[in-house]
Formats: structure tokens, C-alpha cells, sequence
């Protein structure tokens, strides 16, 4: 009662096939092309936010500047408000200053 395994003469074997080509994908495995347009769409929706992110950092640095040059206004007499002002303009100078440095050094 022992089987014997039979071989059907024209069943392709592994032998047959060439080593060198590649097995041909099935529909299940072929890549998808919705994979590439959902990798796409997260991109866009990354730059949107960081867009959205430097337009609301770029409003609240325009508030503190103001901000701060009122607070001088209402801190600092009339003689040393142009001196205070100056200051503060340059210390602002040298941050955007430092921050293009450092950004073009990354570029670069």
C-alpha cells in the first residue's frame, strides 16, 4: 500500500525554466499604482502644513516685534527709545542673519 508519486510528463518542471527570468508577477502581487499617487498625495499634504506652519510663524513674528516695540514705547523714556529700538533691531538682524547662514550652509 505504498503510493508512488507520479509525474505528469507535461508538467513544467523548475528545471526547465531559465534561471536567469525572473517569475511573472500575478495580478495579486503586481505593484499598484494607487501605492505612488497615496505617497504623492501625503507629499503635497506635508508641504501644505509646513506652508500653513511658516505662514502663522511669520505672522507671530511680526506681532512680537510689534509687541516688543511697544512695550519700549511704554517702558523707555523718549530719550533712550531710539537707543532701545536700535538694539532690538539689530539683535533681530543678527537672528535672521544666523538663520540664512545656517540654511544656506545645509543648501550648500
Amino acid at each position: 500500500m505504498t503510493e508512488e508519486p507520479t509525474t505528469d510528463p507535461t508538467a513544467p518542471t523548475d528545471q526547465t525554466q531559465s534561471d536567469h527570468a525572473p517569475p511573472s508577477p500575478t495580478p495579486d502581487e503586481s505593484p499598484s499604482d494607487d501605492a505612488d499617487e497615496g505617497y504623492a498625495a501625503v507629499e503635497y499634504l506635508q508641504f501644505a502644513a509646513i506652508g500653513v506652519l511658516v505662514l502663522v510663524a511669520l505672522v507671530a513674528t511680526f506681532r512680537l516685534y510689534f509687541s516688543v516695540s511697544a512695550a519700549v514705547d511704554t517702558f523707555v523714556t523718549r530719550r533712550y527709545r531710539p537707543l532701545f529700538m536700535a538694539g532690538f533691531n539689530l539683535v533681530v538682524l543678527l537672528g535672521c542673519g544666523i538663520g540664512l547662514s545656517a540654511l544656506v550652509r545645509r543648501l550648500a
